[in-house]
Formats: structure tokens, sequence, C-alpha cells
């Protein structure tokens, strides 16, 4: 390519800080480093929240307040882009899957022909649960990023002819190592994410209620904190279980937690579940997003099924009586090697790069 190729993100919108504002930011910052690529990001719906960071380019098209339809957002992007001085060579249409008809909707208003790449951060069936697109979007896009064996399950089972490609999240590895010899005695949960109903924090306050031993849980994130904090009281665990509010790095001062808890009824990716594995930390989880792929029971965590408090209650037993061990942290890191960020992002430059080369094929 003789020239930098112009790369436009779009998302819909941002409610609180999470997976996909970490993901954007990071890869900006790592194609910025790049002669060949240059990366700019459109958001639909500007919610006030300024999530990015100095290394990314934002423009905002509509108010949350004005309450935009999917196809008045779309008529605002097919204007952005007609006015536009340079068109973007490729549009990735992250977090919801109708992002991906809202752009092609804009494309075909404005009669542009650009390559679009689908990158949903959520599974179809959650998309179609929560009103946001399900499946049928997959139909809107050139190609496809599946970014959980979930995703690319869910478009492999419709027989939806596309080109998919599987791009794992990246995560930072850090620098120092954790010793973790005493965690049997800890008995500490973390939980890491937002505060909203999905994450289904009430089904870890239903099992450490139940368990033999005193479990203490902390909380880091931002979202329905008191909502939160009432189901906390209604099930009468609140005094064992602290709020932390948002964190830069929420797993700072965890050397006593004994396993990070994911409660999840659904995730696209689940971004924690690598990040607290790269710091030693094993994972208890649903089996979402890319849980099944990456724990292995017994070895560096555990699975629980969906919403089965009960379940999780046995398995804090277990590991109270020393019948289920606590993984060793080494183990833990090893197991996440794959995610490492400048992998990851390697692999998906690469990708967009030779997706751009078979389009103008």
């Amino acid at each position: 390519m003789s020239s930098a190729l112009n790369i436009e993100i779009v998302i819909p919108q941002l409610a609180e800080k999470g997976g996909l504002d970490q993901i954007i930011n990071d890869f900006a910052e790592y194609v910025s480093a790049k002669n060949d690529m240059e990366l700019c990001i459109v958001q639909l719906v500007d919610t006030g929240l300024v999530w990015w960071s100095e290394t990314c380019s934002v423009t905002s098209l509509c108010k949350a307040a004005d309450n935009p339809s999917f196809m008045d957002t779309a008529e605002a992007y097919a204007s952005y882009l007609e006015s536009a001085p340079e068109k973007p060579d490729v549009i990735l249409a992250t977090g919801w899957p109708v992002t991906i008809t809202i752009v092609r909707e804009a494309l075909r208003r404005a009669e542009l022909s650009i390559l679009l790449i689908g990158y949903p951060h959520m599974t179809f069936q959650e998309g179609q649960d929560n009103g946001v697109g399900g499946i049928q979007c997959i139909s809107d896009a050139d190609a496809i990023f599946a970014i959980s064996k979930q995703v690319e399950d869910e478009i492999r089972q419709r027989g939806i002819p596309v080109r998919m490609i599987r791009e794992n999240d990246g995560i930072l590895f850090p620098s120092d190592s954790i010793d973790r010899d005493d965690f049997p005695k800890t008995r500490r949960l973390l939980y890491v994410g937002r505060l909203v109903d999905y994450k289904n924090l009430p089904m870890i306050f239903r099992a450490i209620a139940n368990t033999k031993d005193e479990w203490l849980l902390s909380v880091v994130g931002q979202g329905k904190e008191e909502k939160t904090k009432q189901a906390a009281k209604d099930i009468g665990v609140e005094n064992r279980v602290r709020f932390f509010g948002y964190s830069k790095d929420p797993y700072a001062g965890t050397e006593n937690v004994s396993f990070c808890i994911v409660s999840s009824d659904y995730e696209g990716f689940c971004l924690v579940i690598p990040e607290a594995l790269s710091r030693g930390i094993p994972v208890i989880s649903t089996p979402v997003g890319c849980a099944t792929e990456v724990i292995r029971p017994g070895e560096n965590g555990y699975l629980v099924n969906v919403d089965d408090d009960g379940m999780l209650t046995e398995i804090l037993d277990l590991i109270s009586d020393g019948k289920l061990p606590i993984p060793d942290a080494k183990v833990c890191r090893e197991s996440v090697l794959k995610f490492e960020m400048n992998h990851t992002f390697e692999k998906l430059y690469g990708d967009i790069k030779d997706l751009y080369e078979e389009y103008l094929g």
C-alpha cells in the first residue's frame, strides 16, 4: 500500500467504562506506532462519558438526550461520510450487532463502497435479547471478527456464508509476579466489572450467604451501585461485601485474593478472565465469553453454571475443605499467554490489512 490505510471504528454508544473502550484505546495506541495505518473513531450517540485517551481521535454524531433511533444514527453517519474530505478505507462496526446494519445503511445512503468488518463485542443472542441486533445483522457485513468461541459458534450454527476470522481481545501482562502461597487461608473473592443486571452479582451474594466458612467479596466497578448494595443487604451479606468503585488498576492490592469471580449471564469476550489469570489470580466463572476456552477446572479456575448459586456455594465449600485446589499462580499466568496485547493486536492489525487487500482484489 502506497499510503496509510485509513481505519474507522464505529461504536454505537458507551454508558460505562468497560472492556470495549479499553480495547479501542489500547488498539489506537498500538496503531499510533505504525506508519501504514491511521485510526479514528466515530461514536454514533454521545452519552456524555469521556472514555477515550489522548491517542484517540473521536467524533460523536448524535446526542443521547435526543433519543435517536437506529435509522437516525444511520442518516447522521451517512451525512458525516458524505462531508468527510477523506473517506475511510475500512470500517470496523463494533459494540452492538446492529452497528453493522447501521453502517451498511449509511453506506447505501451515501452511495459509498467501503470494506465493512463487523466486530461486535457481545454475542448475537445477547444483542437479540436486548434489542440491539441479532444474528441477522451478519448479512450486512463483508467480513466478521469473532471475539469468542460463542460468537463463532453462533455464526457457524446458522450457516451464514460470511468471511469470519477469530480475534482475541488483548491484555497487557503485568511486569511483577505475586506470591500466592497463603491463598487457602484467605477466603477472599474479587469481582471486577460493571454493576449491571446481566453481570448477576446477586448470584454471588446468595452463594456466599450459604457457605460454611465466611467468604468475603471485593467489588471493583461502577454502574448500578445503590441497587447492587441493596441486593447484598436484602440477602444479608452487606457486611461481607466491600464496594470500591471504578479503578484504573482493579487488581492493585489483590495479594490476598483467592479467586476472581465472573457471574455473568452472558458475555461477548469477558476481558476480566485473562486479565486476572495474567496476574496469577485463578478464576471462577460462568461459561460465558472466553471462559470455556480458557478455564481448565482445577488448573487455573472453575466453571459454574449460569445463575447456579448452589453450585457456587458447593465449589467454595470444597475449596475451604481443601478438597478442591487453589490453582498455582504460575500456571494461571501461563494459561493466557496467547492473549498478550502485542500478539493479539499484531494479528488484528495484519488481518485488517489482509482483508482490505482481498477486498481490492
